[in-house]
C-alpha cells in the first residue's frame, strides 16, 4: 500500500472513495473490487476520509491508499477536490451516502472529466424512516444530488426500485449489480480452525449462527426469541458474531430467557467464514438490507440458511426461497419453525456452486468494468 502521488494520470485509473475501511459490508465490497481491478492491471486508489478500519490489512499491495485525514465526511470535500485535480482518475466510484454526495460535489467543483459512479447499498426509504435525524437529512440531500452522478449502481432490484421512487433519477441511470461477495480468500478461509470451544467440543450439538453489527437493523432480538423456541424442541446453541450498540440489550434478553449457557456473542472475528462452514444453520434476521453480503457468504460456505424476507435483497438472492427459507420480518415463531425444519433436513441443498456462479468477485468485476468503460 502507498499514499504517494503519481507523476501523471493513468489511462485506466480507478479511484474508490468512502469514509474508512471499518468492518462493514460496503467496505468489504470496495476492498474486493479494488483488489480485483488492481490484479487485472488497472491503476487503483482507495481514497479514505480516514485511513482506518479492520479491512486495511486486506488491501492488496498493488492498491494505493490515499488518506484525506479529516474528521468530518463533508469536511473532506476540499481535499477530494484537490485529489481529483491532481490525479484526474478516469472513474471515481463511491459508496455510502455521505461519500456519494461529496464525490458528486467534488467532481462538479473540480471541473475534471472524471466519471462519478455511486453505489447505493441500502434503501433510502427505509433509512429515512428508521434513521437518526442527521441520516434523514443526508437522504433528503441525496434525492436531489444523485441525478448528477454519471452512473448509479443499485445492489439489488429492490434498491433500484426504491431509488426510482425516492429520487429524481431516471431508470436508464441505474444499473443493478450484486455484491462481489465470493472470493478465493473466503473459499480458503472457510476451512481454517475456529477458536471457539463449541466448534471443537460436543460437535453433535447443532449450532445456529448469526453474523452482523449488534444494531437495530440486524434485529438479533428476534433471532434470540426464535432460538428460545428452538431449544424448547431440542438441544442447540446460538452464536452471534459481531459488535455494536445493542450488545447490552441482547445480553439482557439472553439472561431473561435463561439462555446464558447456550448463546455466545464473541464479538467481531476476522474469519466468520470458518464459523459459517462449521454451523448447521445460518440465520439473517434483519429488518432491512440492500444486498446482504453475509447471506451470500453463507451460501458460498454451503450452510443452510433461513432469512427474513426484508427489503431488500434476500428474496432476490434466495430466488424466492429456492436456496433457503424466507420468513416475515420480526416473526420469531416462524423463524423458529424454519430453523427446526432446516435442522431436520436429511439432504441439504448444495448452495456453493450457485453462489460462486452469481456472486463471485470475478463475475461482478466484469459487470463494473462494462459499466465504467461504456
Amino acid at each position: 500500500m502507498s499514499s504517494e502521488s503519481r507523476s501523471s494520470p493513468d489511462a485506466n485509473h480507478i479511484a474508490f472513495y468512502l469514509p474508512s475501511l471499518r468492518g462493514g459490508g460496503a467496505e468489504r465490497v470496495i476492498v474486493n473490487l479494488a483488489n480485483e481491478f488492481a490484479e487485472r492491471g488497472y491503476s487503483v486508489d482507495i481514497v479514505l476520509v480516514q485511513a482506518r478500519g479492520e479491512y486495511l490489512a486486506d488491501v492488496s499491495d498493488r492498491v494505493n491508499i490515499i488518506d484525506l485525514d479529516t474528521r468530518r465526511f463533508f469536511g473532506a470535500l476540499p481535499q477530494l477536490v484537490t485529489y481529483l485535480k491532481r490525479e484526474r482518475p478516469d472513474v471515481l466510484l463511491s459508496t455510502i451516502d455521505t461519500a456519494n454526495i461529496v464525490a458528486i460535489c467534488a467532481k462538479r467543483i473540480s471541473g475534471v472529466s472524471t466519471r462519478v459512479v455511486i453505489r447505493i447499498s441500502n434503501m433510502l426509504s427505509t433509512k429515512e424512516v428508521n434513521g437518526q435525524l442527521k441520516h434523514r437529512l443526508v437522504h433528503r440531500v441525496a434525492r436531489y444530488v444523485y441525478p448528477y452522478a454519471n452512473a448509479v449502481v443499485a445492489v439489488s432490484d429492490g434498491v433500484a426500485d426504491d431509488l426510482l421512487e425516492m429520487t429524481k433519477l431516471a431508470p436508464e441511470q441505474i444499473t443493478t449489480i450484486y455484491n462481489p461477495s465470493v472470493t478465493d480468500e473466503l473459499l480458503q478461509n472457510r476451512t481454517e480452525p475456529i477458536d471457539h470451544p463449541w466448534f471443537v467440543e460436543d460437535q453433535d450439538i447443532p449450532i445456529v449462527l448469526g453474523v452482523g453489527e449488534l444494531s437495530e437493523q440486524k434485529d438479533f432480538q428476534t433471532l434470540i426469541r426464535a432460538f428460545d423456541r428452538v431449544v424448547q424442541d431440542r438441544t442447540a446453541r446460538l452464536v452471534i458474531l459481531g459488535e455494536g450498540p445493542r450488545r447490552d440489550e441482547l445480553e439482557a434478553l439472553i439472561e431473561e430467557f435463561d439462555l446464558v449457557d447456550s448463546v455466545s456473542i464473541p464479538g467481531f472475528v476476522d474469519n466468520p467464514y470458518a464459523y459459517m462452514s462449521s454451523s448447521d444453520v445460518f440465520v439473517l434476521s434483519s429488518q432491512w438490507e440492500g444486498c446482504p453480503n453475509v447471506l451470500i457468504e453463507a451460501l458460498a460456505c454451503n450452510v443452510p440458511v433461513v432469512s427474513t424476507n426484508c427489503p431488500s435483497g434476500p428474496e432476490e438472492i434466495l430466488e424466492s426461497g429456492e436456496w433457503g427459507s424466507l420468513v416475515d420480518v420480526g416473526d420469531h415463531e416462524n423463524m423458529a419453525k424454519s430453523v427446526i425444519s432446516t435442522l431436520d433436513q436429511q439432504d441439504p441443498i448444495d448452495t456453493e456452486q450457485y453462489a460462486r456462479s452469481r456472486f463471485s468477485v470475478e463475475e461482478v468485476t466484469n459487470e463494473y468494468r462494462n459499466l465504467i468503460e461504456e
